[in-house]
């Protein structure tokens, strides 16, 4: 066991060495270090340089006939001889001028792997079609994937995860893997004398085909998207669709027309995410924030800019879900049929909450609200009793009055009905 243990610290140290050390850069016109490249072919890597295989390396743009500047002929050559895939990076040697570079004029696809690792510097991919994916990654299980900078200027996904065929273990699935990406870059445009609408998917999990299970995704960076992070099963009757139990991070989502949007009106297994993203839509006009679709999901969300009421919006199907926020400037909409949808809020909302009149006698009033609401009675009226409802159905009636200063807790989706001959008076107050 220590002999393993010194190994993974070994293949681990040469790697961090690797990362700092490594000379690729296509914009200063130096070749692949012999050495280096020696070194990651030991460590069972296929290599693709920025002037591969021209510079030393395995693959890259000079590859013959690939479309792919080498990297997909990398992929196919890893899988078909049991390797992983390196790409070397580079760093920008002058503001908005690319240091390593890699175009792709098709999709590049990523097929069937397990216990696989992509791993590499930092780069740019440039996708320079109009329409179709940038990157569509196809069932993987076991697997850590590590891309650069990602740029695409088509109106469909930069990277779209979708499983659509038989892994290796007869399973069509993307589960128990490690998704990293420097940023995910969408068709619009941020310079105020070349202003375009954000265009384009970009990160797209896409469980329509198969499920997307227990996986950790980390994008450091999304921008100038339609749609920044979407998650969907599309409409697939009796197909195991489900987007279940992953960790999704975006700590800097900007400059989207919705930067999360998570499900679709059509019912599906998109629950248990746990997901957690700064938010600011920069002066993008009708802006929202997040868009929930889907069902006992985990949010933790801070906010600058979007639209009014749209920092969170709240659509009919959404049920059970949670959101932790540390900054809430533009509040929500609330157009969910069954209101058990919660806000957490790090700044106190207290009486700032709409306190809405008290409803004729026998008649129920929902707390619609994504809070917990306590009831402050201010005046007791004649009543002659009460019920709670849950927001699962159940009832408690009370047969006995209000009074004043007496206070009454409703979680989001519970109801209250008062009978009385004398009406009362309230005061709906939001606590955590």
């Amino acid at each position: 066991m220590q002999d393993i243990h010194r190994a993974r610290f070994i293949r681990l140290s040469c790697l961090s060495w690797l990362l700092v050390f490594f000379m690729f850069s296509d914009a200063y016109g130096e070749d692949a270090n012999p050495k280096t490249v020696e070194s990651l072919r030991g460590m069972n890597y296929v290599v693709v340089s920025p002037r591969g295989p021209g510079d030393g390396g395995d693959f890259g743009p000079n590859t013959p006939n690939s479309k792919t500047s080498g990297i997909q002929e990398a992929l196919d050559f890893a899988k078909a001889n049991s390797k992983d895939v390196y790409i070397a990076g580079g760093a920008m040697p002058k503001a908005f001028a690319p240091g390593a570079s890699y175009s792709l004029h098709e999709t590049l696809r990523i097929s069937c792997f397990q216990n696989f690792r992509l791993d590499g510097g930092e780069y740019v991919l440039q996708y320079d079609q109009s329409t179709g994916d940038a990157i569509v990654i196809d069932s993987l299980m076991s697997s850590r994937l590590k891309f650069g900078i990602i740029v695409s200027q088509s109106d469909g996904a930069v990277v779209r995860v979708r499983p659509q065929t038989k892994g290796p273990d007869g399973f069509t699935v993307v589960i128990a893997n490690t998704l990293e990406f420097n940023a995910l870059v969408g068709g619009g445009s941020v310079y105020p004398d070349h202003k375009q609408a954000p265009k384009g998917i970009g990160l797209y999990l896409d469980g329509s085909e198969g499920p997307i299970v227990s996986n950790k995704i980390y994008a450091t960076e999304i921008i100038a998207c339609d749609k920044g992070l979407y998650l969907s099963c599309g409409n697939s009757p009796g197909k195991s669709a489900a987007i279940v139990d992953n960790i999704i991070e975006v700590p800097f989502a900007h400059l989207c027309a919705t930067h999360l949007h998570i499900g679709d009106a059509t019912p599906a297994e998109i629950c248990k995410n746990t997901l957690l993203a700064n938010i600011n839509s920069e002066g993008i006009e009708g802006s929202i924030g997040a868009r929930i679709f889907a069902k006992t999901n985990l949010f933790t969300l801070s906010f600058a800019q979007t639209a009014p009421n749209k920092n969170i919006v709240f659509e009919a199907p959404a049920l059970d879900n949670q959101v932790t926020v540390m900054n809430f400037p533009n509040g929500y909409t609330n157009n969910a049929e069954h209101p058990t949808n919660r806000i957490v809020s790090v700044k106190p909302i207290g009486f700032a909450v709409p306190t809405p009149d008290v409803p004729p006698s026998g008649t129920a009033i929902v707390n619609r609200n994504p809070y917990t609401i306590e009831v402050l009675i201010l005046s007791s009226g004649s009543v002659s009793g009460w019920t709670l409802k849950d927001a699962n159905g159940t009832e408690q009636t009370i047969s006995a009055g209000l009074s004043s200063g007496q206070t009454i807790s409703l979680e989001p989706g519970d109801a209250i009905q008062v009978e009385y001959t004398k009406m009362p008076a309230w005061r709906w107050r939001a606590v955590r």
